[in-house]
Protein backbone atom coordinates (compact mmCIF):
# COMPACT_ATOMS: atom_id res chain seq x y z
CA UNK A 1 0.00 0.00 0.00
CA UNK A 2 2.75 2.79 0.82
CA UNK A 3 4.71 1.68 -2.02
CA UNK A 4 1.66 2.07 -4.44
CA UNK A 5 1.02 5.57 -2.93
CA UNK A 6 5.11 6.54 -3.22
CA UNK A 7 4.95 5.54 -6.70
CA UNK A 8 1.38 7.88 -7.32
CA UNK A 9 2.98 10.82 -5.52
CA UNK A 10 6.34 10.54 -7.91
CA UNK A 11 4.67 9.61 -11.26
CA UNK A 12 2.33 12.76 -10.06
CA UNK A 13 5.31 14.75 -9.38
CA UNK A 14 7.24 13.72 -12.86
CA UNK A 15 3.85 14.89 -15.09
CA UNK A 16 2.35 18.18 -13.40
CA UNK A 17 1.44 20.47 -16.06
CA UNK A 18 -0.21 24.07 -15.40
CA UNK A 19 -1.19 27.40 -17.63
CA UNK A 20 -0.06 30.55 -15.38
CA UNK A 21 -1.42 33.84 -16.77
CA UNK A 22 -0.80 37.50 -15.13
CA UNK A 23 -3.61 39.29 -15.30
CA UNK A 24 -2.18 42.72 -14.03
CA UNK A 25 1.12 42.83 -12.87
CA UNK A 26 3.02 44.99 -9.45
CA UNK A 27 5.41 47.51 -9.98
CA UNK A 28 8.32 45.86 -8.74
CA UNK A 29 11.37 47.55 -6.56
CA UNK A 30 14.98 46.44 -6.69
CA UNK A 31 13.83 45.48 -3.44
CA UNK A 32 10.63 43.72 -3.28
CA UNK A 33 10.96 41.74 -7.24
CA UNK A 34 8.00 40.12 -8.50
CA UNK A 35 8.88 36.70 -8.17
CA UNK A 36 6.54 33.15 -8.57
CA UNK A 37 4.18 31.86 -6.33
CA UNK A 38 3.73 27.70 -6.19
CA UNK A 39 1.41 25.13 -4.63
CA UNK A 40 3.65 24.21 -1.75
CA UNK A 41 1.46 21.10 -0.52
CA UNK A 42 -2.32 19.50 -1.34
CA UNK A 43 -3.17 17.54 1.33
CA UNK A 44 -6.92 15.43 0.24
CA UNK A 45 -8.44 14.59 3.45
CA UNK A 46 -11.48 13.27 2.01
CA UNK A 47 -12.20 12.66 -1.82
CA UNK A 48 -15.25 14.12 -3.59
CA UNK A 49 -18.57 12.12 -4.24
CA UNK A 50 -17.30 12.02 -7.86
CA UNK A 51 -16.55 8.38 -9.69
CA UNK A 52 -12.98 7.23 -8.95
CA UNK A 53 -10.06 9.01 -7.78
CA UNK A 54 -10.31 12.95 -7.89
CA UNK A 55 -8.20 14.78 -10.62
CA UNK A 56 -8.17 18.63 -8.71
CA UNK A 57 -7.38 21.58 -10.45
CA UNK A 58 -6.65 25.01 -8.71
CA UNK A 59 -7.22 28.80 -10.22
CA UNK A 60 -5.71 31.22 -8.34
CA UNK A 61 -5.85 34.87 -8.21
CA UNK A 62 -3.19 37.08 -6.31
CA UNK A 63 -3.32 40.46 -5.20
CA UNK A 64 -1.74 43.17 -3.90
CA UNK A 65 -3.42 44.32 -0.42
CA UNK A 66 -2.26 47.89 -0.44
CA UNK A 67 -2.37 48.52 -4.56
CA UNK A 68 -5.48 47.44 -6.46
CA UNK A 69 -3.62 47.33 -10.43
CA UNK A 70 -1.04 44.83 -8.65
CA UNK A 71 -3.02 41.52 -9.53
CA UNK A 72 -2.04 37.68 -10.98
CA UNK A 73 -4.03 35.11 -12.10
CA UNK A 74 -2.74 31.83 -12.94
CA UNK A 75 -4.36 27.61 -12.74
CA UNK A 76 -2.23 24.58 -11.69
CA UNK A 77 -3.55 20.65 -12.08
CA UNK A 78 -4.66 18.41 -12.43
CA UNK A 79 -1.84 16.99 -15.38
CA UNK A 80 -0.68 13.42 -13.90
CA UNK A 81 -2.61 13.78 -10.94
CA UNK A 82 -5.54 13.21 -13.52
CA UNK A 83 -7.91 10.03 -11.57
CA UNK A 84 -4.78 9.53 -8.96
CA UNK A 85 -5.79 11.41 -5.92
CA UNK A 86 -7.40 9.63 -2.74
CA UNK A 87 -8.92 10.45 0.84
CA UNK A 88 -5.72 10.38 2.97
CA UNK A 89 -3.07 11.59 -0.05
CA UNK A 90 -0.65 14.38 0.64
CA UNK A 91 1.74 15.98 -1.87
CA UNK A 92 4.26 18.34 -1.89
CA UNK A 93 4.63 19.50 -5.50
CA UNK A 94 6.76 22.84 -5.09
CA UNK A 95 4.99 23.12 -8.30
CA UNK A 96 4.95 27.37 -9.76
CA UNK A 97 1.24 28.24 -10.18
CA UNK A 98 1.83 32.28 -11.69
CA UNK A 99 4.34 34.80 -11.46
CA UNK A 100 4.12 38.45 -10.51
CA UNK A 101 3.31 38.49 -7.07
CA UNK A 102 5.62 40.32 -5.22
CA UNK A 103 5.05 40.20 -1.75
CA UNK A 104 3.97 37.34 1.08
CA UNK A 105 1.37 39.86 2.30
CA UNK A 106 -0.35 39.44 -0.97
CA UNK A 107 -4.22 38.12 -0.76
CA UNK A 108 -5.19 34.81 -2.29
CA UNK A 109 -8.78 34.09 -3.68
CA UNK A 110 -9.11 30.82 -5.28
CA UNK A 111 -11.19 27.72 -6.23
CA UNK A 112 -10.92 23.91 -6.54
CA UNK A 113 -12.16 22.06 -9.39
CA UNK A 114 -12.31 18.56 -10.17
CA UNK A 115 -12.03 17.40 -14.01
CA UNK A 116 -14.13 15.11 -15.26
CA UNK A 117 -13.33 13.17 -18.33
CA UNK A 118 -11.11 16.38 -19.63
CA UNK A 119 -10.00 19.70 -18.40
CA UNK A 120 -13.16 22.58 -19.57
CA UNK A 121 -11.23 25.82 -19.31
CA UNK A 122 -9.11 26.60 -22.57
CA UNK A 123 -6.18 29.58 -22.26
CA UNK A 124 -8.53 32.26 -23.68
CA UNK A 125 -10.87 31.05 -21.13
CA UNK A 126 -8.35 31.43 -18.11
CA UNK A 127 -7.12 34.75 -19.46
CA UNK A 128 -11.15 35.65 -19.49
CA UNK A 129 -11.65 34.29 -15.99
CA UNK A 130 -8.15 35.93 -14.82
CA UNK A 131 -9.58 39.68 -16.67
CA UNK A 132 -12.78 39.49 -14.86
CA UNK A 133 -11.14 38.95 -11.84
CA UNK A 134 -8.89 41.97 -12.19
CA UNK A 135 -11.76 44.18 -13.27
CA UNK A 136 -13.95 42.84 -9.72
CA UNK A 137 -10.57 43.72 -7.21
CA UNK A 138 -10.50 47.06 -9.28
CA UNK A 139 -14.41 47.58 -7.85
CA UNK A 140 -14.13 45.85 -4.39
CA UNK A 141 -10.57 46.74 -3.40
CA UNK A 142 -11.92 49.77 -1.75
CA UNK A 143 -14.93 48.35 -0.03
CA UNK A 144 -14.59 46.84 3.99
CA UNK A 145 -12.78 43.43 3.43
CA UNK A 146 -15.01 40.87 4.24
CA UNK A 147 -17.29 42.15 1.52
CA UNK A 148 -14.47 41.97 -0.41
CA UNK A 149 -13.68 38.90 0.22
CA UNK A 150 -17.11 37.94 -0.44
CA UNK A 151 -17.24 39.64 -3.90
CA UNK A 152 -14.21 38.07 -5.26
CA UNK A 153 -15.12 34.62 -4.22
CA UNK A 154 -18.03 35.47 -5.80
CA UNK A 155 -16.71 36.27 -8.93
CA UNK A 156 -14.66 33.88 -9.22
CA UNK A 157 -17.35 31.46 -8.69
CA UNK A 158 -19.36 32.67 -11.22
CA UNK A 159 -16.98 33.39 -14.22
CA UNK A 160 -15.47 30.11 -13.80
CA UNK A 161 -19.04 28.16 -13.88
CA UNK A 162 -19.49 30.10 -17.25
CA UNK A 163 -17.36 27.94 -18.75
CA UNK A 164 -17.70 24.27 -17.37
CA UNK A 165 -19.34 22.06 -18.65
CA UNK A 166 -17.96 18.62 -17.40
CA UNK A 167 -16.18 20.14 -14.47
CA UNK A 168 -17.14 20.27 -11.26
CA UNK A 169 -16.63 23.35 -8.45
CA UNK A 170 -15.65 21.98 -5.01
CA UNK A 171 -14.95 24.99 -3.23
CA UNK A 172 -13.55 29.01 -3.13
CA UNK A 173 -11.43 29.98 -0.37
CA UNK A 174 -9.59 33.09 0.95
CA UNK A 175 -6.57 32.70 2.49
CA UNK A 176 -2.85 34.02 2.78
CA UNK A 177 0.45 33.09 1.42
CA UNK A 178 1.77 30.41 3.41
CA UNK A 179 -1.46 29.66 5.03
CA UNK A 180 -3.76 27.26 4.29
CA UNK A 181 -6.52 27.19 1.87
CA UNK A 182 -9.38 24.96 2.53
CA UNK A 183 -11.91 23.63 0.13
CA UNK A 184 -14.85 21.84 1.48
CA UNK A 185 -17.69 20.43 -1.33
CA UNK A 186 -18.86 18.31 -3.60
CA UNK A 187 -18.35 15.62 -0.60
CA UNK A 188 -14.59 16.47 -0.43
CA UNK A 189 -12.09 18.04 1.79
CA UNK A 190 -9.03 19.27 0.86
CA UNK A 191 -6.10 21.94 2.62
CA UNK A 192 -3.73 23.26 0.35
CA UNK A 193 -0.74 25.82 1.26
CA UNK A 194 0.54 28.27 -1.68
CA UNK A 195 4.27 29.79 -0.77
CA UNK A 196 6.54 32.09 -2.70
CA UNK A 197 10.20 30.66 -2.77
Amino acid sequence: MQTISLLRRLGALGALTGVALAAGLAVGTPAQAATTLKVATVICNEETDEIGDDSPYFLVFAASTTNPGATAFGKWGPGGWDAEIATGDSYSPNASIVSGVSSSSWRLISLMVEEDYDNDLNAAELQDIGTNMYNQYQLSFWKPTTTLISEMRAALRNTTATYLSNDDMVATASSSIGGWAYYVGDGGSYQVKYTLP
